[in-house]
């Protein structure tokens, strides 16, 4: 037996070595590893549960940016709606800004030349229906107290059934709801003083950003697309901003075409039924159409408390009321459709959840702004990648 090479001796209880193969196979410990399938299996499930945790922690952020958006749009209300205002006036104005627009008339003139046009239009169009419009609120107190009867015999049923309910209350035991009596307290002239530089210093603001939008609205979009990136971020910003432009600016001219042809009817219809000041009606309808389905109902409640005072049936009373409503019903199912076509097409719940939102945070403001607010979240939606889903959910 050769020195180099010394025999190894094996006892028949020793355990034999294992290869290497085997040792890699079990890890290198002993302990057996999971087969390529099982591995497989397990990264996918890892990675399952992964994008699942990145979901839920996206929509908490959500619902959270959500949250902090409502509160500061609260509590901010008097600094964002004359911005908002001004914006929305400036998309009114834009087509025909653009078309009085020339190589010799310099932008600024031609700003100053549409804004004092459209403040003496409506300025005018006020102190025509001011007069009006003090009358019945000097009259209102007495238009109430004559109409109380009238609409006391047409609840009459209800009441009744009232009285039914809490005698069966009474009979079974249960105590009947206390009455509580309202008190409404007409505003102090303190308070309407302290609220008047407030208000008239909101419409300077709003006449003073409009200007500006109108003259730097261009520069301050060229500005804007010198802090995109990319060429891509680029084009898709314009293509943003030119859709709301078109869009926004398309729904504003027809709706205010359509609500004006709506008041001009409304007063018409009125003056044939011989209803006093039908241009002052006709005026509010057109007013109040500008906000969807509240607009309308608050202006048939209008005209019927109207034909509760100088009608004396019930049934002529509710003619003004009646026939507005139809009025309203051919301008919203087939005038307004056909000239906006599809292009603003929105889901008239939506349209509804929207305006109960904005109504409860900015009031009637809120309520005026919100369907061009909307149409702006739908175009925002429809071009930009992820949120597309968002915008197919508002459509109708």
């Amino acid at each position: 037996m050769s020195a180099s090479t010394p025999d190894v001796e094996h006892s028949p209880g020793a355990a034999a070595e294992p290869p290497a193969e085997a040792v890699a196979e079990n890890g290198g410990d002993g302990v057996p590893l999971p087969s390529p399938s099982a591995r497989r299996a397990l990264h996918r499930a890892t990675h399952e549960a992964q994008v699942e945790l990145n979901t839920s922690i996206r929509r908490l952020l959500l619902v959270l940016v959500t949250g902090g958006v409502l509160y500061t749009c609260y509590f901010a209300r008097e600094l964002i709606l004359p911005i908002l205002l001004a914006a929305f006036f400036a998309l009114l104005l834009g087509p025909l800004m653009r078309r009085l627009v020339q190589p010799w008339l310099p932008r600024w003139i031609a700003a100053l030349l549409l804004m004092s046009l459209f403040f003496a239009t409506v300025t005018g169009i006020a102190n025509m229906l001011y007069p009006s419009a003090a009358e019945w609120a000097a009259r209102t107190p007495q238009v109430l107290r004559e109409a109380t009867p009238r609409l006391k015999a047409l609840v009459r049923p209800v009441v009744e059934a009232s009285k039914v309910g809490a005698s069966l209350s009474e009979i079974t035991g249960e105590a009947p709801a206390r009455s509580q009596q309202v008190v409404v307290q007409a505003p102090r002239k303190l308070d309407l003083l302290a609220t008047t530089p407030r208000v008239l210093a909101a419409v300077l603001a709003v006449l003073l950003l409009t200007y500006f939008f109108l003259v730097y609205g261009e520069t301050l979009l060229r500005r804007v697309l010198m802090l995109r990136p990319t060429w891509a971020a680029k084009r898709l910003t314009v293509d943003i901003v030119r859709a709301i432009q078109n869009d926004v600016s398309r729904y504003f001219l027809t709706v205010c075409t359509t609500s004006i042809a709506l008041g001009a009817v409304t007063a018409g219809f009125l003056w044939w039924l011989g209803v006093e000041t039908p241009l002052l009606w006709g005026a509010i309808a057109a007013l109040l159409n500008l906000t969807p389905y509240v607009g309308p109902m608050v202006t048939a409640a209008l005209l019927f408390l109207v034909g509760l005072s100088q009608f004396p049936t019930i049934g002529a009373a509710l003619l003004p009321a009646a026939g507005y409503l139809g009025l309203h019903l051919l301008e919203g199912q087939i005038a307004t459709p056909l000239a906006l076509g599809r292009t603003i097409n929105l889901n008239p719940l939506a349209i509804i959840l929207w305006l109960m939102i904005w109504g409860w945070l900015w009031g009637i403001l809120g309520l005026l702004l919100a369907v061009p607010m909307l149409v702006c979240l739908k175009i925002v939606c429809s071009r930009v990648e992820g949120l597309q889903g968002w915008a197919v959910l508002l459509e109708k």
